[in-house]
């Protein structure tokens, strides 16, 4: 691991903390930076967070250890077949987007010379986007899963890798892993950012309310924060199971419609005390 030169598509908020992650916890490392906008990779380098940048036709390409795609998921098979041919025979290439299924489907279509394809996804993050943000301990102590669909003869590699830079590791198939985060992350940022269309709608975006606003609704709306388009795309890819978790959620709210309408204080209070007893299990 030590001496390896990576290469990181993509310096936001999760591939510039990956950079600067790389290059205080791995020695002797090298990180080289691709994307879109030749500004941002400017101050990227400027930053300190990679020591050059470039395209697929850029000859340190070819030397690349590591590729990790760190862009929006619809985005990532097509990064992978416009740098596939450049790539060394066994470089392992990552994606660290947060829904697995569809990118190592259509990957695994485009993949003509067989290269390592690992998806993995960094249980972290912000509502706050750019490589200014970047912090080289946003992955300590928080959970990375790495798919059971890895080859098995890179795993060791893609798990030291993580572990180098302080993350805990859990082993996941993409079905489940988007089954899972449907539920714990793509959900309730949707109602999050329902709260907020109910409250706007409903004309409370006015300023003059602003400061009667409780802790309660900002903290529970903090994540309607996160950047729209990306957000877009990962809820539409996963869509069938953030569906079924909306509806079964719907059951949720006429339950407790029911219990307020009628008055049933008992229910209330049993409704209450098994909310306050799982939020203190997390």
């Amino acid at each position: 691991m030590n001496g390896s030169i990576f290469g990181i598509y993509g310096l936001g908020l999760i591939g510039g903390s990956l950079a600067i992650a790389i290059k205080t916890y791995i020695p002797d490392s090298k990180v080289y930076g691709f994307g879109r906008d030749a500004n941002k990779l400017e101050n990227a380098k400027n930053l300190g967070l990679i020591d050059g940048y470039g395209d697929e036709n850029s000859p340190f390409v070819a030397d690349l250890d590591f590729f990790i795609i760190s862009t929006p998921i619809d985005t990532v098979p097509v990064i992978f077949s416009k740098f596939m041919p450049f790539l060394k025979e066994d470089v392992i290439v990552m994606d660290v987007g947060s829904v697995k299924r569809c990118v190592l489907e259509e990957v695994n279509k485009i993949n003509l010379r067989n290269l390592y394809f690992v998806g993995t996804h960094p249980m972290t993050g912000s509502e706050k986007s750019g490589c200014e943000f970047a912090r080289a301990d946003l992955f300590d102590k928080k959970i990375v899963g790495i798919l059971t669909e890895t080859p098995q003869e890179i795993l060791p590699v893609v798990r030291d890798f993580w572990k180098s830079l302080g993350a805990q590791i859990v082993l996941i198939s993409a079905d489940f892993h988007d089954e899972i985060v449907a539920i714990t992350s793509h959900f309730p940022h949707l109602i999050a950012s329902a709260i907020c269309n109910y409250l706007e709608k409903d004309g409370w975006a006015d300023a003059k309310f602003f400061g009667l606003y409780g802790k309660g609704l900002l903290d529970t709306t903090r994540i309607a924060q996160g950047n729209p388009e990306m957000w877009t795309e990962i809820i539409m890819r996963n869509a069938d199971n953030i569906e079924r978790a909306l509806v079964d959620f719907s059951k949720e709210i006429d339950v407790l419609i029911h219990i307020i309408r009628n008055n049933k204080r008992k229910e209330l209070m049993e409704f209450l005390t098994r909310g306050k007893e799982f939020r203190e299990k997390l």
